[in-house]
């Protein structure tokens, strides 16, 4: 799944370290997992390896009988495949359905009813990470499906990360959230934050979508890009109840130093205070005919490079999957705690805090990696040192995945007359790591399940 894995395999450790990438980018490619996870028999759809309010199922069974309609809602990274993966496996049960993802998928032709025309599925291509028209054009067909949806109606939705950017209901919202995603990011807001204020702007985020879709029947398939799996903040938890406040919206703008008055913050369905949510007065009928499923998260993709190491008579450690902080120091710090003959695997979601005005083009990854070699002395930066970090989806905020960068990355640099400070400080990773031939390309076949990084060392 990786398409420059010759070219970026230059030595056996390299080979090594990239076979252990794109076994993670395998076990969360997105048509494999919905033919290995979801099945129908007599009419009966199961979901394998369920993970219901934390809680593990070996499988959760819908009688498809029971609906008159079946539905499905895609939102976010990936939801488009997943959603035409679904409705191949449907087939003629599936009545229509409405995809938001931020690009067209490629492979998948859904099998639609014969009596019907192929366009009602439905998929939109919005702009992320920041929401415009687009967004707002197809949500509100999603919100209109949702509404439309009654009690004897089944909706599937793929909630997938990227949704707190692509749903946005109304023009307003559109505004208000441009705004506060701009404010929040360039402050170094992490995504719970973030994704905080962007229910407080919505009708739709924030248990919208279960409040809007009431009474039908809603099978949330949840794909974690969030540190923890809180299902409430990927996607802004459009079906999942909303434990936060308007209160708590404003705080973390304050804590930012922006006035929550910029800004037309509502309340998310719920009660409206902090006192009425500890006592359960809060409204939670519309969630009784939710079930939110924790469908696929950075486990699976960890897991699976945990055994292709094995395969490979490595040594695995899980360093975290709940891996945070300043995205240039991260895999540097990892190194410390490394043990020799070990093999380093770590997921979660770094930040980059902008400083100054000129900046380059790159991502998280592959500014952890550029820190990560610029951090060390290049003395202490040996042959058998490999660092390796990339986007789950494919996409690190550019057309690269991520990066690898070991000592070849820095003789190279050299040759180049390349300082790798210099791009650091300019968060330019993207230029540096093109010019060294050293960025990751992938397939984007795959789920978001946030960022996965890897440090090798014989």
């Amino acid at each position: 799944m990786i398409n420059n894995f010759k070219a970026l395999s230059k030595n056996l450790l390299r080979r090594k370290a990239l076979l252990i990438a794109n076994a993670g980018y395998e076990a969360i490619n997105i048509e494999k997992v919905i033919s290995r996870k979801i099945k129908i028999q007599k009419n009966k759809l199961f979901v394998k390896g369920a993970m219901i309010d934390h809680s593990a199922r070996n499988f959760l069974k819908i009688d498809l009988s029971d609906y008159k309609r079946i539905f499905l809602i895609g939102v976010g990274k990936g939801s488009a495949l997943a959603s035409l993966s679904l409705a191949k496996i449907l087939g003629k049960r599936l009545t229509t359905g409405i995809a938001l993802d931020v690009k067209k998928p490629k492979s998948i032709v859904p099998a639609l009813p014969a009596d019907r025309h192929s366009s009602s599925f439905k998929v939109f291509i919005g702009t992320h990470p920041l929401p415009s028209k687009i967004n707002v054009e197809a949500t509100q067909k999603i919100i209109k499906l949702a509404q439309e949806a009654e009690e004897n109606d089944l909706i599937i939705a793929f909630i997938c990360g990227g949704g707190s950017a692509l749903l946005c209901g109304s023009e307003k919202e559109m505004r208000n959230s441009i705004l506060a995603t701009k404010r929040l990011t360039e402050a170094g807001a992490n995504i719970v934050e973030l994704n905080t204020v962007r229910k407080h702007l919505s009708e739709i985020k924030g248990g919208g979508l279960a409040r809007l879709a009431y009474p039908a029947k809603i099978i949330s398939l949840i794909v974690s890009d969030v540190l923890g799996n809180d299902l409430s903040m990927v996607a802004s938890g459009p079906t999942v109840f909303d434990k936060t406040i308007k209160k708590d919206a404003e705080n973390i703008l304050k804590k930012y130093g922006i006035n929550p008055k910029m800004f037309c913050l509502i309340e998310t369905p719920k009660a409206k205070s902090r006192s009425e949510l500890r006592s359960a007065i809060g409204d939670k009928k519309y969630f009784k005919t939710t079930k939110n499923i924790l469908f696929v998260n950075n486990k699976n993709a960890v897991s699976a490079m945990v055994r292709k190491a094995k395969q490979l008579g490595l040594k695995p450690k899980i360093r975290s999957l709940k891996l945070k902080g300043e995205a240039k120091n991260t895999l540097g710090l990892l190194i410390g705690s490394k043990k020799k003959g070990e093999v380093v695997l770590a997921g979660g979601e770094t930040t980059v805090t902008f400083k100054g005005k000129n900046f380059g083009k790159g991502g998280r990854n592959q500014e952890a990696v550029l820190g990560a070699i610029t951090r060390l002395n290049t003395k202490n930066l040996r042959p058998e040192t490999i660092f390796v970090s990339f986007a789950s989806d494919g996409k690190d905020n550019t057309e690269a995945a991520g990066a690898i960068g070991d000592y070849l990355t820095v003789e190279k640099a050299k040759k180049l007359k390349l300082d790798p400070k210099k791009y650091l400080k300019n968060h330019d990773s993207f230029n540096f790591f093109k010019k060294t031939g050293d960025l990751i390309y992938e397939d984007k076949n795959s789920f978001n399940v946030a960022d996965l990084m890897i440090i090798l060392r014989k």
